[in-house]
């Protein structure tokens, strides 16, 4: 079925988020729950929550209200994602959400022990879930089970490329993803995290490739379009890469990183005036972190006090050029 919507695809033009829309019309017909499933299987948890609100709760099925519990979940309103996964029966798949959802509010080992319980693939990747920062080779073991009793399991697939690419194993974090877009290739992280593992093996076109994909599912995701930045700079197509960090601050603000990179993008147009200012909202956004891993608040303040001191020596002429 992958292979044939593929080819549809390429043959019809359209792109990956007009192709879900339309095949969740067909296989579920038209309905009030099809916005939410429509969202979920693009991995917008933000967007199945605020489109929840405009929904009568009694025309979902338990189908919806899982993908809303879990949208809650992924988001870290785990009160919430508690509250709607105790309104419908405690089948197996609402058991694993809900044992997911209270091993984040202080019941880790219980919710280890009833998942243990089931043996399920989905069952074995939310132990994996639970364990994965504390015990990453545990949850690797865990999720290589499940894929072997269950090969076509997308979050296996997923969570064993996200423990891979945090060790900068990215060779088979790749491999990870890439089954896992196998799977659902309308799954927009997937695309986003499988760009990012081409960019740090240095294959900068084919990051280009996934993020633009990650970017047409979700196309308000400012961390995208930082991505998509930095594959650009990469390749030396300054005026792509310009455009990509400019989308990313209009989205967030506050996105110090693309802050930082607007700017040096700037300087690389000979834009200084423009550079400066990005500068200071890096400066104003940046925490600790951001200042340890980018550049420290000395060292750009010390950038922008010798820019500053360039354009009262050649003027507003050098602007713009």
């Amino acid at each position: 079925m992958i292979f044939v919507v593929k080819d549809w695809m390429k043959a019809s033009g359209l792109s990956i988020a007009g192709v879900v829309s339309i095949l969740l019309l067909f296989s579920e017909g038209l309905c009030e729950g099809q916005v939410i499933r429509d969202f979920f299987i693009r991995g917008d948890w933000r967007k199945v929550v605020e489109n929840f609100h405009a929904v009568d709760l009694q025309n979902l099925s338990s189908e919806d209200i899982r993908h809303i519990a879990l949208s809650f979940y992924f988001l870290g309103r785990f009160d919430e994602a508690e509250r709607y996964i105790k309104l419908i029966e405690r089948d197996e798949q609402a058991k694993i959400i809900y044992y997911l959802i209270i091993s984040q509010k202080g019941k880790r080992e219980e919710a280890l022990k009833l998942l243990s319980e089931i043996g399920t693939p989905q069952a074995l990747t939310a132990r994996a879930m639970i364990i994965k920062n504390s015990n990453p080779e545990d949850a690797l073991n865990l999720l290589n089970e499940a894929i072997a009793r269950d090969p076509e399991y997308f979050w296996a697939w997923f969570y064993r490329g996200l423990i891979l690419e945090e060790r900068e194993d990215f060779m088979n974090a790749a491999k990870a993803y890439k089954n896992a877009v196998r799977i659902n290739p309308f799954f927009a992280q997937a695309h986003n995290n499988l760009g990012y593992c081409y960019k740090e093996m240095h294959y900068y076109s084919w990051a280009v490739e996934e993020y633009l994909k990650a970017i047409d599912l979700i196309p308000d995701n400012a961390g995208y379009y930082y991505n998509l930045g930095n594959a650009y700079t990469h390749l030396e197509k300054i005026d792509e890469a310009f455009n990509a960090y400019k989308k990313a601050v209009d989205l967030d603000p506050s996105f110090a990183k693309a802050h930082y990179n607007l700017a040096r993008t700037y300087l690389r147009k000979d834009m200084v005036r423009e550079a400066i200012e990005e500068f200071k909202l890096y400066l104003k956004y940046a925490n600790k972190e951001v200042f340890s891993f980018v550049a420290s608040k000395e060292a750009v303040e010390e950038e922008i006090e010798q820019l500053e001191r360039y354009l009262k020596m050649y003027g507003p002429s050098t602007q713009n050029r």
